[in-house]
């Protein structure tokens, strides 16, 4: 029997299995939809379905073009970033000391909210290329992290038959780690594959003359809310395609057993006999990664070919922040920027956490009702932020809670994934005792269910920190014009670019030192395990 006919099968089972249970869930959505639509809640600002698919016939001889516009920016930004992210988890194979040299550079673009970056990407770059390069970016760290973890926890039986048969480590790598990876490579590029999409219509909104997300922007001031959310469910249309084409594939190739998530590697402390030959190590570490960050800034600035006052290094951001004429009102006007988008960073990103801990646990203990939801949950994944922010400034207005729901949207799934995959790795053992003496359900969930757990739920607040800010800031600089992203909007407006490259910078040190301190705690906890 060919792998086809079996994953047909398998897929047709899934369907028989739990389909109507999405199917009812889904045919009650759209109906509660309808009808709060057709009431007038929200003034309008929530039309119904049948409203939004009228509103999209009405204009659909507007999609074809900007749909195949966002496609090829996004298939060519996904090709990229996950070209290089394959490469790299590579390189970090073959060459472990790579991997410390470039963790301060990868966790300084991992945790940079990359809506921050995209105004320097479209002075420094031609054409198509900064909406690429946005897209590239956001693919590329789902699948360098799976694939990493793939290649690092190959079969080592089958890695030592290879080598005592005379393979070095490339064929160990051809043979094994590769094959070995597939899997979670595959896991990795379908959680980066709505992120395409993302990254295309945030470069789209720096100007373009086709693309959902320059035409999105576009019909927001025409007070057409249904057009609007025609646009927006589009654009979470293509994300959950892509998402479901790369689903298929590992499907088709009957690889399916790693579960798709953000947090491919938990951090696992370890203790060491010399201390502080180990601190002083990974200091001088540290410093290395810093140096390799700036040469590579520089290189960057260099390679674009265009003059200081328009692509500035860490001398010209020092200069203005700290030592130049104009530091002190730089200082002031970015401080209280960065005050003003705090307050919903931590509001937004600890709401998310407790929602997914929560939501997680229910998932967990009535799985009929996780089955039913879950589905519901992927398909918000596919929700790109850009195009989620103008629907929400239409239920909710331009303030406070607008930003805060957008952080919510986008903390909560990457970490409900990470928790979840936590509570399902409870051990058996403990599991069956307290089941042989009918434990209640809060019992197994307090003593083992929880408890085994609290390293995953320390990594879904990592991952949650630096997404947090990036949430706040889209929300600000698209929806609200306030904080640090409705002052990044006005340098670009007034093309201040030494104001620009000051925000892009403090962005991303804030969420780096978020991530540190969130990464510490977690080290801390879990040594104290």
């Amino acid at each position: 029997m060919s792998v086809v006919n079996v994953a047909s099968r398998r897929m047709l089972a899934r369907f028989t299995r739990s389909g109507w249970r999405l199917a009812l869930l889904v045919l009650l959505v759209l109906v509660a939809w309808e009808l709060t639509g057709r009431l007038g809640v929200a003034s309008g600002a929530l039309p119904g379905p049948s409203q939004i698919a009228e509103a999209w016939w009405l204009t659909r001889v507007d999609y074809p073009a900007h749909i195949l516009a966002t496609l090829g920016v996004a298939a060519a930004g996904f090709v990229l970033g996950n070209v290089v992210a394959v490469l790299l988890a590579v390189l970090y194979q073959l060459a472990p000391f790579t991997e410390r040299l470039l963790r301060t550079t990868t966790v300084v673009l991992f945790c940079m909210p990359i809506v921050v970056a995209a105004p320097i990407l479209s002075i420094a770059l031609p054409g198509s290329w900064p909406q690429i390069v946005l897209a590239a970016l956001l693919v590329f760290f789902p699948t360098m992290l799976a694939t990493h973890l793939g290649l690092r926890e190959a079969p080592g039986d089958a890695v030592g038959v290879v080598h005592a048969a005379g393979g070095g480590v490339l064929r160990q790598l051809r043979l094994v780690r590769l094959r070995a990876a597939l899997p979670e490579m595959l896991a990795g590029m379908q959680i980066a594959a709505p992120a395409a999409v993302l990254g295309a219509m945030l470069g789209e909104f720096l100007g373009s003359r086709h693309g959902l997300g320059i035409y999105l922007i576009g019909s927001m001031g025409r007070g057409l809310p249904s057009v609007v959310w025609a646009i927006g469910l589009t654009a979470t249309l293509l994300s959950a395609v892509l998402y479901g084409l790369v689903g298929l594939v590992r499907i088709l190739a009957g690889i399916e057993r790693a579960r798709p998530t953000l947090d491919m590697a938990p951090a696992r402390p370890s203790a060491s006999r010399r201390p502080v030959r180990a601190a002083l190590t990974s200091v001088g570490w540290g410093i290395a990664g810093v140096v390799v960050l700036v040469a590579l800034w520089l290189a960057f600035i260099d390679a674009t070919g265009l003059p200081r006052t328009l692509m500035n290094g860490p001398q010209e951001v020092f200069r203005r922040l700290f030592t130049g004429p104009a530091a002190a009102a730089t200082q002031a006007q970015v401080g209280e920027a960065f005050l003003t988008s705090l307050q919903p960073a931590l509001v937004g990103g600890a709401v998310g956490i407790l929602a997914s801990l929560v939501l997680a646990v229910i998932f967990s203990t009535f799985r009929d009702i996780g089955r039913a939801a879950m589905p519901i949950a992927f398909i918000s994944q596919t929700v790109p932020i850009v195009a989620l922010a103008p629907l929400l400034a239409l239920l909710i207005g331009r303030g406070f809670a607008t930003t805060v729901a957008v952080t919510v949207s986008v903390t909560f799934f990457p970490s409900l994934l990470t928790i979840m995959e936590g509570i399902a790795r409870a051990p058996s053992g403990p599991l069956d005792v307290l089941r042989s003496v009918n434990g209640s359900q809060w019992t197994v969930l307090t003593r083992v269910t929880l408890p085994n757990a609290v390293p995953h739920v320390l990594a879904s607040i990592r991952l949650a920190v630096p997404r947090a800010l990036t949430g706040v800031l889209i929300a600000e600089q698209y929806v609200t014009g306030a904080g640090l992203g409705g002052l990044l909007g006005q340098a670009r407006g007034t093309l201040d670019y030494g104001l620009m490259w000051v925000i892009t910078c403090v962005a991303a040190a804030a969420s780096v030192l978020a991530y540190a301190l969130a990464q510490g705690l977690e080290t801390l906890v879990l040594r104290r395990r």
